[in-house]
């Protein structure tokens, strides 16, 4: 069958699961590479939500000045201030992860509309937003000037494969320079047998999403950790009493790696990724045992 006609069948079913329109789905080259070339591109200010790994790739390469940070709270309920959306120049381009890394924070409905109508196009990069259960992708449909960015790899787990792709209309595709990309064989039958294990996948997300309920309640129990609410594949915790870097010195020597974000304001945040039953059992013993030699 010829690719062009494989890659049609892939939208196609792309467009009935999230309830979109096929002719609003865009095949992207990747979406960190299309996230900076339209933080490069745009001629107005640049609206980012830090602290996240994203809003520090973006600042990184716009110029200087052309970035206006926006403030967002924690978890399901971080929202983003009124005063904030009204200060906003109006030819902005916004571009805001959600879940965000490292925190795992959401952006609502209520902030992305208030972004929506303060900047000339809202991005959402919602690449982990299937461990979330939440998407802007009705609002995509809804408003001309949000965008929203997925992805396949939480799915697939195949970060070469991913077949990222985003929704938007055409005046928005137009204005961020977005091209449909050449998809490659191999990324076009590992979506669509994606789609054809919708159920199977549905299962693991939730079993995904029980080991990180299952991690927060271990976290709070946990004296030298405080559990931050999450809805990414990771959770994010403060280190109290003790060191940051004695906890990831002390995990380290169990053969437990853990991410250390290096943002503004998150000095003392550790961000632990969730895997399989026998991996979070493997963290969990490790947690525990390390507890007695930090308070010595």
């Amino acid at each position: 069958m010829p690719l062009a006609t494989l890659v049609s069948s892939l939208r196609t079913r792309l467009a009935e699961i999230c309830r979109v329109s096929a002719d609003s789905i865009v095949f992207l080259d990747g979406i960190d590479t299309t996230l900076t070339g339209i933080a490069r591109n745009v001629a107005g200010s640049l609206v980012i939500s830090p602290p996240s790994s994203l809003a520090a790739t973006i600042e990184s390469v716009a110029s200087m000045g052309q970035s206006i940070a926006v403030a967002r709270g924690l978890g399901r309920e971080g929202a983003i201030e009124l005063a904030c959306a009204e200060d906003i120049p109006d030819q902005s381009v916004a571009i805001i992860d959600s879940p965000s890394d490292p925190l795992g924070s959401l952006l609502s409905a209520v902030d992305a509309v208030r972004l929506a109508r303060a900047c000339s196009v809202l991005v959402i990069d919602e690449r982990n937003a299937v461990l979330s259960g939440t998407s802007m992708l009705p609002l995509a449909a809804e408003f001309d000037n949000i965008v929203v960015l997925r992805s396949l790899e939480t799915w697939t787990g195949a970060a070469h494969e991913s077949c990222p792709w985003a929704v938007a209309s055409p005046r928005s595709a137009e204005l961020l320079g977005l091209q449909h990309a050449t998809l490659s064989p191999e990324a076009v039958a590992t979506g669509l047998a994606a789609m054809d294990n919708v159920d199977s996948i549905a299962i693991t997300l939730r079993n995904w999403r029980e080991e990180r309920s299952r991690l927060f309640r271990l976290l709070r129990k946990l004296s030298y950790l405080e559990p931050v609410p999450s809805w990414g594949p990771f959770l994010a915790a403060r280190v109290n009493i003790v060191e940051r870097e004695a906890v990831v010195t002390g995990l380290m020597a169990r053969r437990i790696r853990i991410h250390v974000p290096n943002q503004i304001g998150l000095e003392r945040f550790i961000r632990i990724g969730i895997g399989s039953r026998p991996m979070m059992e493997r963290l969990k013993w490790a947690l525990l045992d390390l507890g007695p030699e930090l308070m010595r």
